[in-house]
């Protein structure tokens, strides 16, 4: 069902072109056409302005990359566009090895360009100027050192530019390219077999081996296989090679492009997770596609996702539409295929939109709700600095639960990394936030509970005065032991939360009659109407609890006590910003007055 549906989605978009690829170039060169050099190297990028710019995507005549992997006589090189080190010999001095291979390829390379000069008179100009700057040894090295400055690497694509002209784009050349290559798929073809292909069910000529696919994390750097059987233990009945899962060159090519467009589309949204890669996609178009939003965030499409479903509108035909995800990782030469989802897009709107609502969390200056969090945001608030910290299925399970949707529950690895994380965690004295009130990692832990079959409670996304829960009142109480520390003795280097959060949130009964103590004399030394208020907060929490503090708190009630503890803080910055708002009314009222 796999192939099915990427060939599918490559004949809707009109993918597959059999003689041309996407690929990204980062150089171009600019010659006149006496073969001289008319500037230095142009780097080429989609994005110039990015802190990193990526290189250009441009479409290149396309050969085999099984092809380049021979050596001496047989080495071959790409038509037009190719590394630095092929078309132009700027080598890479730290594998000497490959000089000798590097050179046969770079004579390859101006081969084709001489049988292109011949078979295109149009474009021989454009060609011999580029053949005699080729054959220039001191313009090679200027050019080598124009490269060396602008710190390019061997293995950057480079095209070249006549007097403007960009030969990538000359349609004489792209013209002499196909029928180079229906000769040579022509020939290939008499000698395949005719068999049935797995991917449409038709009797066709099959490959005995297939393309690369380029992008998957822990592959190759030339590229991927998705059907590969190199070793007899691999085979059966005597076929050989790629005839043991037998696709013909259409339906081979098709679902590659498909693969590569969907795999560059997932780099682009960030959707790889410890060396897997998620693709998506539908079966017919749609105008927004709801998984987008879990990389984006978007303010604007999460409220309208979210009203949508709540108001009960619905577009017709979503639940009609099916919709794909496939989990893709590398090992080695061959693509292991780790997930697959099938469902409709109405189904993964429900999914996306019932996420953005259980993770629902007020912001820390208690004001306003955040309904939306990036998945980004989300996993970079579970580890100190990188994603490596994570156990390697969390990303993967995390993401799949939050498409599958309901009853699935979300993992409890997620809610005890994100526990652990709200334990070390401290604010330090140059920090503006205070990073336990991340709402990311809260809006997580609320998901998290809010999706456990048979739950006491559901955790709301902002302060609760009414639930009982003793967990969640811990929290509360503890930010309130804050509080009235802050109020007593100003900003600290090493607070109540700094201390005692750790110990807090797992064993209250050890810790917090301690504290207990102490916020009486804190409260005594405050003072004013805002440690009256406060005053009241504690003894109507206190009352709550009862007289004994829970001995210790499970991984879920762990979670509450985050909860109760972020809301309560939030709930008193909410105070602080309206008191100050009312000071500034009252001045401005004054001052008008006067």
């Amino acid at each position: 069902m796999i192939l099915q549906a990427l060939l599918a989605y490559a004949e809707r978009d009109g993918l597959g072109d059999a003689d041309f690829e996407p690929v990204g170039v980062r150089w171009q060169i600019p010659l006149t056409k006496g073969g001289r050099l008319s500037g230095r190297p142009i780097p080429l990028s989609d994005e110039s302005t990015a802190k990193k710019p990526p290189p250009k995507t441009l479409s290149r005549p396309f050969s085999s990359p099984n092809e380049l992997t021979q050596t001496g006589d047989k080495a071959r090189a790409y038509f037009l566009c190719d590394s630095l080190e092929r078309a132009t010999l700027f080598l890479d001095p730290k594998f000497p090895e490959k000089h000798e291979n590097r050179r046969a390829q770079h004579r390859y390379f101006r081969g084709l360009l001489t049988a292109a000069a011949h078979s295109t008179p149009s474009a021989a100009p454009l060609l011999r100027a580029v053949l005699a700057f080729l054959d220039n040894a001191s313009a090679l090295a200027v050019l080598h050192a124009d490269l060396t400055a602008a710190k390019a690497k061997p293995n950057e694509n480079v095209t070249f530019a006549v007097e403007g002209d960009d030969l990538l784009t000359v349609t004489a050349l792209r013209d002499f390219w196909r029928q180079r290559r229906r000769a040579e798929t022509g020939v290939a073809a008499a000698s395949r077999a005719t068999r049935i292909c797995i991917a449409t069910g038709k009797s066709a000529p099959t490959l005995d081996t297939t393309e690369k696919i380029k992008g998957i994390p822990g592959g190759l750097a030339q590229g991927t296989n998705l059907i590969s059987f190199d070793k007899s233990s691999f085979c059966s009945f005597g076929l050989e090679q790629a005839q043991n899962a037998p696709l013909s060159p259409i339906a081979e090519l098709k679902i590659r492009t498909a693969l590569n467009t969907l795999v560059q589309h997932s780099r682009e949204q960030h959707l790889v997770f410890n060396e897997t890669i998620y693709l998506h996609w539908t079966r017919e178009p749609v105008a927004h596609d709801p998984l987008a939003l879990l990389t984006t965030a978007d303010p604007d499409g999460v409220a309208h996702l979210l009203q949508s479903i709540r108001s009960g509108e619905h577009q017709v035909g979503l639940d009609t539409n099916a919709y794909y995800c496939l989990g893709l990782s590398g090992n080695g030469a061959r693509i292991v295929v780790r997930d697959w989802l099938e469902t409709t897009v109405g189904h993964i709107e429900a999914s996306v939109a019932a996420w953005f609502d259980s993770s629902e969390i007020i912001d820390p200056d208690g004001v306003s709700l955040r309904s939306g969090h990036k998945l980004g945001a989300i996993l970079y608030a579970l580890v100190r600095a990188e994603l490596d910290e994570l156990p390697p299925s969390l990303p993967a399970a995390l993401f799949y639960a939050i498409l599958r949707g309901a009853p699935v529950p979300l993992p409890r690895t997620a809610l005890a990394a994100a526990l652990r994380r709200q334990s070390l965690d401290q604010r330090k004295p140059d920090d503006q936030r205070d990073p336990r009130l991340n709402p990311a990692r809260l809006g997580l832990i609320r998901a998290v509970l809010n999706r456990l079959p048979n739950k006491p409670f559901t955790m709301t996304a902002q302060l609760d005065p009414a639930c009982s829960d003793s967990a969640y009142l811990c929290g509360r109480l503890f930010a309130v032991f804050d509080r009235l520390q802050y109020l007593a003795q100003g900003q600290l280097n090493a607070g109540i939360s700094e201390r005692f959060y750790a110990s807090a949130c797992v064993t209250p009964s050890l810790v917090m009659g301690r504290l207990f103590r102490n916020a009486q004399f804190h409260l005594a030394k405050a003072g004013g109407g805002i440690a009256e208020n406060i005053r009241k907060d504690f003894e109507e929490i206190s009352t709550a609890l009862g007289c004994e503090f829970p001995p210790t708190l499970t991984l879920e009630e762990q979670g509450r006590f985050a909860l109760g503890f972020y809301h309560q803080k939030a709930d008193y910055r909410r105070i602080s910003t309206e008191r100050r708002d009312e000071r500034d009314a009252a001045k401005i009222a004054a001052a008008t007055t006067a």
